[in-house]
């Protein structure tokens, strides 16, 4: 038996004993007690070095205080920075740790092949310490994890087995590559209080970006390449007559004429396959089953990304956001369609009912009437939804809701299905009580006037038809199709034809003057900004400008980064460590992110079960969403400050300019210049 100096793995945290972030002792002994059983488990060639950082002086030292597991698998070291040395820095007054130079400093000391840059507060998952264990580590990546907050109270002194048992069903937040997510215990997404989710029985999965928007002008998510939810059919009411999954998607309001190409699945069903260039909301019929529907989003293609997004916008693929996703009831009642009507009395309008529907034929006119349904009338407020199955021949239709007491339009919502040869579109309307309405259709060439023509299969509705329109009125109107003859049919299409012109007329109009305003305004635009550009002061920025836009730097799991960074021992001797800035450690860890990938070291983001688990800080010590106000208040009343994201923004676009990384620290990084106290309190011995 020899004793090794060149572990495997070293593992790298920084501390001191006194309360930050709520009882660090407690957490410090925790990481020991799992580490300890982990690396028993799997065998892993560990050390894990501890450096304690300006050690109070009426406490005790850390060493003197951690229970060492009986015959531990890892050498435990403690590197000592003391008071003295601490109070050489700036700030080190009001600042009692350094974070991001004790890390350093523990690093420039570590012997494994690999060092991995952690917390104290941290709790590796056994799917995590196997891979470690197993040898596939590449000296040319830059390993990183995603990070599950879980509650404080974490068993420290129990198995192995009970303490993963708590990490997998005490979750309060995943951190992930597109933002910070709250979960349920078990580690689900769960919607936010309000959010995108419409209904109940909706979980989101992988592919979301953190909520954004307020109430009042919509809330949304910007959605990865592939987003996913699951739907729980039981969990839903009122299905009895079928579902469908409604998304509102948007594409990238940012970019003029955007547009985005959509593939929607249930597993390994494709359900859509769309390009939508406005937004749009989509409506999909789901299958009967009781299983749960595993739902994929994924982007094929789009006609941009990140470059038109505002400047300091880090993330990538945003080419898509979604405004809700929703599951109601099919519009699964079947309606008469011997109630279609001409819609006018023109020559050119041909209506034939044959064996696959009602064959139409419109005339020419751009946006001509052809056909009418009923009229209706509800006695309550409604929510309806009605479902045409069509083949279009040539040419397109649209589909408008009319108010026949007002003869004004009232406000519907269409959704298309392109499902072949056979076609769905789903008209969707909120109707006030009483609201006398008639559905029409309407040619719809808007590059020219020339006919279109199609095939109406069905028609189906959410609220049976007899609570939209009396018996007597659809015997009425059957008997009306009958007996209308020529000069009455002449007269009543004639009327009809003129409040169409005086419609049409109307639109134009007010189509011109909205158009002159836009071209008002954007003189208006123009001209403040030939205004700006000449101030010496803005225009002495346009090169900055021109360097964020042109220059985004890569997308990078920059999220909770400090809690888990792993390189190759040389890569970080290379760069350096993280930039030794006097300062609280906020987003320095993400910076060192940028450095290492521009450096040419390939960032890995290993997926779950692999992954960290984090012992939830108290409210105001460590970052938290609830508590970050309070933090960053706490900050600033001691006079020192923080890196900020857009600082490391600009800085990754310089980086991503000059194709190399920005290596902030000299050749002393880490305390490299100075012999500190060291105690190690396990000598590990292997065959």
């Amino acid at each position: 038996m020899i004793r090794t100096d060149n572990p495997y793995l070293s593992v790298v945290v920084t501390t001191r004993n006194d309360d930050h972030g709520g009882d660090p002792l407690k957490r410090l002994q925790a990481f020991v007690n799992t580490f300890d059983a982990q690396c028993r488990r799997t065998t892993l060639a560990a050390e894990v070095v501890v450096v304690e950082w300006n050690p109070p002086s009426d406490r005790p030292r850390l060493y003197d205080l951690i229970r060492m597991p009986p015959h531990c698998a890892f050498a435990l070291r403690f590197i000592e920075v003391p008071p003295a040395l601490h109070g050489r820095l700036p700030h080190a007054d009001v600042l009692p740790l350094f974070q991001m130079i004790g890390k350093n400093v523990g690093i420039r000391r570590a012997r494994g092949r690999f060092i991995l840059s952690t917390n104290i507060d941290i709790i590796f998952s056994n799917e995590l310490v196997e891979f470690l264990a197993s040898g596939q580590l590449d000296a040319a990546c830059h390993y990183r994890v995603n990070r599950h907050d879980i509650e404080s109270d974490f068993p420290i002194d129990a198995s192995l087995g009970e303490q993963m048992a708590y990490c997998e069903t005490h979750q309060l937040r995943l951190h992930t590559r597109s933002g910070t997510h709250r979960v349920d215990a078990q580690g689900h997404i769960v919607p936010l209080e309000p959010d995108i989710v419409g209904s109940g029985g909706i979980a989101l999965g992988d592919g979301w970006h953190t909520r954004e928007g307020d109430p009042g002008s919509g809330l949304y998510r910007w959605a990865s390449r592939e987003a996913r939810l699951t739907i729980d059919r039981p969990a839903i009411q009122d299905l009895s007559q079928g579902a469908q999954l409604e998304i509102e998607v948007e594409p990238n309001p940012y970019e003029r004429d955007s547009w985005v190409e959509l593939e929607i699945r249930d597993g390994e069903r494709r359900l859509v396959h769309t390009r939508l260039s406005a937004r749009t909301s989509i409506r999909i019929p789901l299958d009967g089953r009781e299983a749960p529907h595993e739902i994929t989003m994924r982007m094929l293609d789009a006609s941009g990304g990140r470059e038109t997004l505002p400047l300091l916008e880090r993330r990538e693929t945003l080419c898509y956001r979604v405004y809700r996703v929703a599951v109601r009831g099919l519009a699964n009642y079947p309606y008469d369609m011997g109630l279609w009507r001409p819609a006018t009395n023109s020559a050119n309008l041909s209506m034939t009912q044959t064996r696959d529907g009602l064959d139409v034929t419109t005339d020419s006119g751009r946006y001509s009437y052809c056909a009418r349904y009923a009229p209706f009338e509800t006695a309550e407020d409604r929510h309806c939804e009605f479902q045409f199955e069509y083949s279009r021949i040539q040419g397109n239709f649209a589909l408008n809701v009319m108010d026949d007491v007002r003869q004004c339009w009232l406000p519907s919502t269409v959704t298309e299905i392109d499902e072949g040869d056979i076609s769905v579109r789903i008209l969707t309307i909120d109707v006030p009580r009483h609201t006398r309405f008639s559905l029409y259709i309407s040619n719809n060439r808007p590059n020219g006037d020339q006919a279109s023509r199609f095939v109406l299969r069905s028609v189906a509705g959410s609220v049976p038809l007899d609570q939209l329109i009396r018996r007597s009125e659809i015997v009425r109107l059957r008997g009306q199709e009958r007996r209308i003859g020529g000069a009455r049919r002449v007269l009543w299409g004639l009327g009809r034809r003129i409040k169409a012109l005086v419609s049409s007329f109307a639109l134009r109009k007010a189509r011109e003057r909205f158009e002159s305003r836009i071209v008002d305004d954007s003189d208006r635009v123009r001209d403040l900004n030939d205004r700006l550009a000449s101030l010496s002061s803005l225009a002495e920025l346009a090169p900055i400008e021109q360097l964020l836009r042109r220059h985004r730097p890569a997308e990078l799991h920059q999220n909770a980064s400090g809690d888990f960074q792993l390189l190759a021992r040389e890569h970080w001797f290379e760069l350096r460590g993280f930039a030794e800035f006097p300062m609280y450690s906020m987003n320095i860890d993400g910076l060192f992110e940028t450095v290492a990938h521009y450096a040419g070291l390939k960032e890995q983001v290993l997926e779950t079960p692999l992954c960290a688990y984090h012992l939830e800080h108290e409210k105001g010590s460590g970052w938290t969403p609830e508590g970050e106000a309070l933090l960053k208040q706490r900050i600033a009343a001691s006079g020192i400050t923080w890196l900020d994201a857009s600082a490391v923004q600009v800085w990754s676009s310089y980086m991503e300019w000059l194709q190399r990384p920005m290596i902030f620290n000299g050749s002393d990084w880490g305390f490299g210049d100075v012999a500190l106290p060291e105690r190690t309190l396990q000598t590990v011995v292997r065959p």
